[in-house]
C-alpha cells in the first residue's frame, strides 16, 4: 500500500504519466550526461612593458552568478632570453561588474561627477561609461577618485552630464584588493602555460596580469578561464 503511494507521489512531482511503471525493470530516469563547461579567453595581449600591470579593461569578465561553478585559469606568457623575472597573476572579483551611481554636479559634456564614488584613479581607462537616463555613452580616458572623464559622449538626447543623471561603467566594481595571487613558472627564453583551479564562491572575477621583470617584456600572454558545474 505505501509502495504504491510512493509511486504515485514520484509521478506528480515527476511530471510523468499516471500509468507509468516504475519498478526495477523500469527505474527512475537517472541524467548521467557530463556537467556543462564553458572556455574564454579573457586576457589577451601581445605584449606587457616592463613593470607594468595589465587593467580591468584589458580582461573580459567571468560570469560565475548563475550557480556553484568551478574556474581553471590557465595562463601562458613567453619570456625573453634576457628576462630575469615572470609574471604575476591578480585575481580580483566583484559582486556586479557594474559601477552605477549618479551625477551630482552641474552640466558637463566631458566629466561625470559622483561626489559618492570611491574609484582607484585611472582604473577605469578604456571601459565604457553610459549616461543610462540620456542614452549615450563614451570610452573613459581617465577618472579620479569621484569623477571620470570622456572625450565626448555620442548616440544619447544630449550628450552630455547633468545633475542627477544615472550612469553605468560595466567592467568595473572590483576589488583593489586581490582575492588570489600567484606566480607561474618562469624561465628565461621559453614559453610557459600554467593552470590554478578554484572552487568559486565569487559573482564576477577578472584578471589582472603584472609584468614582474624591470627590463623585459613579457609577450604572447593569454589568460584562458574554463568554468563548470
Amino acid at each position: 500500500m505505501f509502495e504504491e503511494v510512493a509511486k504515485r507521489i514520484l509521478r506528480v512531482v515527476l511530471g510523468l504519466p499516471p500509468d507509468t511503471n516504475l519498478g526495477p525493470a523500469n527505474p527512475l530516469p537517472v541524467d548521467t550526461s557530463p556537467g556543462a563547461k564553458s572556455i574564454a579567453t579573457i586576457l589577451d595581449e601581445a605584449l606587457i612593458a616592463a613593470a607594468m600591470t595589465t587593467v580591468l579593461a584589458d580582461c573580459d569578465p567571468v560570469n560565475l552568478s548563475g550557480g556553484p561553478d568551478t574556474l581553471a585559469v590557465t595562463v601562458k606568457a613567453r619570456y625573453d632570453a634576457a628576462a630575469t623575472q615572470g609574471i604575476k597573476v591578480h585575481v580580483r572579483t566583484s559582486p556586479t561588474n557594474d559601477a552605477t551611481g549618479a551625477h551630482t554636479a552641474v552640466a558637463s559634456a566631458t566629466i561625470m561627477t559622483d561626489a559618492t564614488a570611491h574609484f582607484v584613479v585611472n582604473e577605469l581607462v578604456g571601459l565604457t561609461i553610459e549616461n543610462v537616463t540620456d542614452g549615450s555613452s563614451g570610452v573613459v580616458t581617465a577618472n579620479t577618485e569621484n569623477t571620470v572623464t570622456v572625450a565626448a559622449l555620442a548616440g544619447g538626447i544630449t550628450n552630455q552630464w547633468n545633475t542627477t543623471d544615472l550612469y553605468s561603467i560595466l567592467g568595473a566594481d572590483y576589488d583593489t584588493e586581490d582575492w588570489d595571487a600567484w606566480s607561474p613558472a618562469f624561465a628565461a627564453n621559453a614559453v610557459l602555460r600554467q593552470t590554478k583551479h578554484y572552487d568559486t564562491s565569487p559573482m564576477y572575477v577578472k584578471v589582472l596580469i603584472e609584468n614582474l621583470d624591470p627590463a623585459q617584456t613579457a609577450t604572447d600572454v593569454e589568460v584562458v578561464a574554463a568554468k563548470g558545474a
